[in-house]
């Protein structure tokens, strides 16, 4: 295994899904492992917040959720928007929950279904004013009240998504809310069976009480992280991934030297520079040029230049304490000294989300359960 790794703590993961757990019961859980866990694994993450107590899992592809089947995973797996006919097939031999999110979906599933003889499990997604996915709430819903009646599926949940439960004003989240109270009403008059409402994200866990109804669903926060970098963040959530390094090579350089491409950096006098063995094809994303902190023995120290495709360089000034083989810290903790993949998201403008989803397949995780 080579220097530059993820590590993954499963501990911490368990943290924040037993504290969600606290909060929303009774509603169940929805871990959210999309995306290979946001980067951290989705295998070792859906086994470790199953543990934890979540009774569902939320994937983005019909293959992701294949993946979980085929590592002997169990657990109802909900494959989340709009997805194409020729892939049912994909989804009904895998046992996954399939979305509805719009009429001319219908027609082609109950013919997949039938030719299998394999009753589907789907759950129907309403759009309450996010304008991306679902049957719109004051649209046409005559479809979905049909479903509820028809007897060659089961429709297990009807759910729908807030666009803006991180934003300081609530309002347009209040109105979802109440969009979608509405509709679950309507389709409680409807059915005997009532199937799982779900609507709440990371965001509206942390905020929005009211938005939990029976089911709620993880993803930033599980990992530790908040939606955003602004986010008033009162949980005391654990971040699961620490992304590392090591000093391979020290070199000293004279003042009014360029350092790496396009001469982004130069000394100011003589003074040392550390070589790092990561870079943006390892997901330390090169706008970290010149900005980018790092944590060498317990100390910060600032990125020299540009980051390239696998290295980049670290400014020592005149520090003689680094030596070749000290982990280098991207993301994490370090002694006393934390850089939060929070602040690392700052810095680049963007949110913790991205943060984590960057770190590339040819990074090691190296996944710490006790």
């Amino acid at each position: 295994m080579g220097p530059t790794q993820a590590f993954i703590f499963h501990q911490n993961l368990k943290h924040n899904v037993q504290l969600i757990r606290k909060a929303v019961a009774p509603a169940q859980i929805m871990a959210v492992v999309k995306a290979n866990a946001y980067g951290h694994g989705a295998i070792e993450i859906a086994e470790s917040a199953l543990q934890a107590g979540a009774t569902y899992l939320g994937v983005a592809f019909h293959e992701e959720g294949i993946e979980l089947r085929r590592a002997g995973i169990t657990a109802p797996i909900l494959v989340f928007g709009a997805q194409l006919p020729q892939f049912f097939e994909a989804h009904l031999r895998h046992n996954l929950d399939i979305t509805l999110s719009y009429a001319e979906q219908i027609e082609p599933l109950r013919q997949v279904a039938e030719q299998l003889e394999i009753k589907p499990r789907v759950h129907i997604k309403i759009d309450t004013g996010m304008g991306r996915v679902g049957f719109l709430a004051e649209g046409d819903l005559s479809p979905v009240f049909e479903l509820l009646q028809a007897d060659w599926l089961t429709v297990a949940g009807v759910y729908s998504h807030l666009s803006s439960a991180d934003e300081p004003d609530l309002t347009y989240s209040y109105g979802q809310i109440e969009r979608f109270k509405k509709i679950r009403t309507a389709i409680l008059e409807q059915t005997a069976q009532p199937p799982l409402f779900h609507l709440a994200n990371s965001a509206a866990i942390m905020r929005l009480p009211q938005a939990y109804f029976d089911m709620v669903r993880p993803g930033v926060m599980l990992y530790g992280n908040p939606p955003g970098p602004d986010f008033p963040l009162t949980w005391e959530l654990k971040e699961v991934m620490r992304f590392v390094s090591r000093v391979t090579a020290i070199k000293e350089l004279p003042g009014g030297h360029p350092v790496s491409y396009n001469r982004r950096y130069h000394t100011t006098e003589t003074e040392k520079v550390a070589v790092v063995p990561a870079g943006y094809a390892d997901g330390y994303n090169r706008q970290m040029t010149n900005k980018g902190p790092v944590l060498i023995r317990g100390k910060r120290y600032d990125i020299a230049g540009t980051v390239c495709m696998d290295q980049f360089l670290v400014r020592l000034g005149k520090d003689d304490s680094v030596q070749i083989g000290d982990e280098v810290v991207l993301f994490g903790t370090q002694e006393q000294e934390q850089i939060s993949i929070t602040e690392v998201s700052r810095i680049l403008h963007t949110i913790p989300y991205e943060v984590t989803c960057w770190v590339s397949r040819r990074v090691p995780r190296v996944h710490i359960k006790e």
